[in-house]
């Protein structure tokens, strides 16, 4: 009896014309004033204000990172510092400030 009940509830559901479908759902549309940041469509908290290879912008903060050890970071051997920028770690050009690297923090203490 408990074999045939499945099979049972099924012929009726079949019988019923019960459709039954599956919702796909759509991603949403970038809203128009993060489209217009041409960022991904990134909210302005995860968003980064900086590009490997290029200068890093005006106004921008950042922080030179002085205790290496803390970061488990070597000492710098070239004309480049470390900084924290936006969350990240990243290997500056000492002399025109363009930005080398960039490492995230795994860690903290």
């Amino acid at each position: 009896m408990l074999k045939t009940l499945p099979s049972a509830l099924a012929i009726s559901v079949a019988l019923m014309g019960i459709n039954v479908t599956v919702a796909h759902s759509q991603p949403k549309p970038c809203p128009p004033g993060l489209a217009a940041k041409n960022n991904g469509c990134l909210p302005p908290g995860l968003a980064k204000r900086y590009t490997i290879g290029e200068v890093l912008p005006e106004g921008v903060p950042y922080e030179l990172i002085i205790d290496l050890a803390q970061y488990g970071l070597e000492q710098p051997d070239g004309n480049w510092l470390y900084y924290l920028v936006d969350g990240d770690i990243l290997r500056i050009a000492d002399d025109v400030f363009t930005v080398l690297e960039a490492f995230e923090i795994l860690f903290g203490n």
